[in-house]
Parts: C-alpha cells; sequence; structure tokens
C-alpha cells in the first residue's frame, strides 16, 4: 500500500539524515566535500562494534565512547593534515580527502576482514505500529536522532560563542581571524564535530544493515545527494532532503523493485545536478541560521 511505503520511507530518510548532517557541517564552513565521510561512517561502525564486542553494551550505549574519540579523530586529521593543504586550493583538499578514503578501506581489510559485519541489539529485530504500518524500531530511533541532531546543532550555531565563531569563520575567514577568530581550531572542531555527528550515523548504518571495508562509498553518495537535493550546507535542507530521498527510494523501491534502490537514488542525484545544482533548500550554514 502506498501510504504504508511514504511511511516507511519518512522514517528510513530518518538515518539519511543522520549520515549526511557531517558532510554538511563540513561543506558549509569550509566550503569542502569530505570524500571520506563514507569511511569516517564505515569507521565509526567499526569501532562501535569493537566496543560493543568486548563489553557487550548496547550499540547506542557504546556512542557515548565512539562520539567523543570520533572528535578526536576529526579534528586532529583537520588541523594535522587538512588545514596546511588548504592554501593550496579546494582541488588539493579533495585529493587528500580520497587518499585518506583510500587509506581507511586498506586498514579496516587488514583490520577487520573483508566479510559483512553488523551490529546487534534487540531492536534491530522489532517494529513500531504507526497508522497500522510497522515500522522497524531502529528507524524510529534513527528519526529521532536526527531531528535532535539538527536541532542541537542549530541552536549552537546559533546562540553559543562558539557556534557563533564557526559561523564567521565560514562567511569570511579572513575577516574572523581579524577580530581574533582562530579559524585554524574552528576548522579543527567542525571537522571533529561531523566526525562525532557521523558517528551516530554509522552505528545506525551498523544495526540496520551490514558493512564492510568497501560499503563506505555507497554512503558517501548517498549523503552527497540528499546534501545536493537540500542544498549544500544547509542544516534544515538536510533534513528535508534526507527525509524526500528516504521516502524517494522506499516508493520507487516498491513499484520497479527494492533490487534498483541504488539506481533510483543515484539517478535522482544526476537529475538534481543538472535540473538545479544549488539544491532545493536552504542556505549554507555559515551564512543563515
Amino acid at each position: 500500500m502506498l501510504f504504508y511505503h511514504l511511511i516507511d520511507g519518512f522514517f528510513l530518510g530518518g538515518l539519511y539524515v543522520t549520515i549526511a548532517l557531517g558532510l554538511t557541517l563540513v561543506f558549509g564552513v569550509m566550503n569542502t566535500v569530505n570524500l571520506a565521510q563514507g569511511e569516517v561512517l564505515i569507521g565509526s561502525a567499526y569501532l562501535t562494534y569493537t566496543l560493543s564486542s568486548l563489553t557487550h553494551l548496547d550499540p547506542l550505549l557504546c556512542l557515548l565512547l565512539v562520539a567523543p574519540i570520533m572528535f578526536v579523530i576529526g579534528y586532529l586529521v583537520q588541523r594535522l593534515l587538512l588545514n596546511p593543504l588548504i592554501p593550496r586550493g579546494q582541488e588539493t583538499l579533495l585529493v587528500a580527502t580520497f587518499g585518506l578514503l583510500l587509506v581507511a578501506e586498506t586498514l579496516f581489510g587488514l583490520i577487520y576482514g573483508n566479510n559483512t559485519l553488523s551490529l546487534s541489539a534487540s531492536y534491530t529485530l522489532t517494529g513500531l505500529n504507526i497508522f497500522g504500518d510497522t515500522v522497524r524500531t531502529v528507524y524510529v530511533i534513527a528519526l529521532v536522532a536526527a531531528l535532535l541532531l539538527v536541532v542541537g546543532t542549530h541552536l549552537l550555531l546559533s546562540y553559543l560563542p562558539l557556534g557563533k565563531a564557526i559561523r564567521a569563520a565560514a562567511e569570511d575567514p579572513g575577516a574572523a581571524a581579524s577580530i581574533g577568530i582562530n579559524v585554524p581550531l574552528v576548522y579543527g572542531i567542525t571537522f571533529g564535530l561531523a566526525a562525532a555527528i557521523s558517528a551516530v550515523g554509522g552505528t545506525l548504518i551498523g544495526l540496520s544493515f551490514g558493512f564492510g571495508p568497501t560499503t563506505g562509498s555507497s554512503w558517501l553518495l548517498r549523503s552527497f545527494t540528499v546534501i545536493v537535493l537540500g542544498g549544500m550546507g544547509s542544516l534544515w535542507g538536510t533534513l528535508l532532503g534526507g527525509l524526500l530521498i528516504g521516502v524517494l527510494e522506499e516508493v520507487a523501491a516498491s513499484i520497479v523493485g527494492p533490487q534498483f534502490r541504488d539506481l533510483i537514488v543515484f539517478a535522482f542525484l544526476v537529475i538534481v545536478l543538472i535540473v538545479r545544482p544549488e539544491g532545493f533548500f536552504g542556505q549554507r550554514v555559515g551564512v543563515a541560521k
């Protein structure tokens, strides 16, 4: 029934918001597309898998440790590797993040092997009845997490001193530096925050689907589809774009078959890039609240 597929797609869209929000934040502040975003997601899933296996804690509880670890990793990558490359232009940064993608894929394969893994929890096998439709519990959790992350990021950028510094550095790095804002530090914190946010998305991927060393690329493309649709760097656009992609994918898959999910999403990405490459919603996080 179409109505049930709309509901399923809406909640699936919540997962897509969580995986794309980190990419949105980095682009909105630094005008950089992080090609290693998929590996940040999968690396978070692997880290949650390791901690959950060692401690036997629920994967979502493991996020209390995984998210800070990912923040530190993201901060160090930006400060030590990417910040020195900024003066060389965006092309250099794209190459650098692509290099990180390849390194991460290789490390994942060496450490965990090439088998597909998943995160285990009781709620991955249960569903909630919503308007007569049984929706996977993990998708409901993903939608709640997406709303909390978007609203929380918006509040941080709008009202906290750190958020105001981030917005100033995004809008005009030179002017921000002239009034005493440490722009390289702000960039490092932003990349760290994006990695911490992505830890939520990565863990939800592990709870919802299998993951392996090379699955990051498909999640990068989905993330990119969401932020292109929503408007590159727009928080609220990412929320709307993720929900719309989820609905589109679920409804179209019910018509043409689930085996064409990837084809549907990526074909839509191409159409959006041709018709409206600036996206349909909003402005960059550094420009508009």
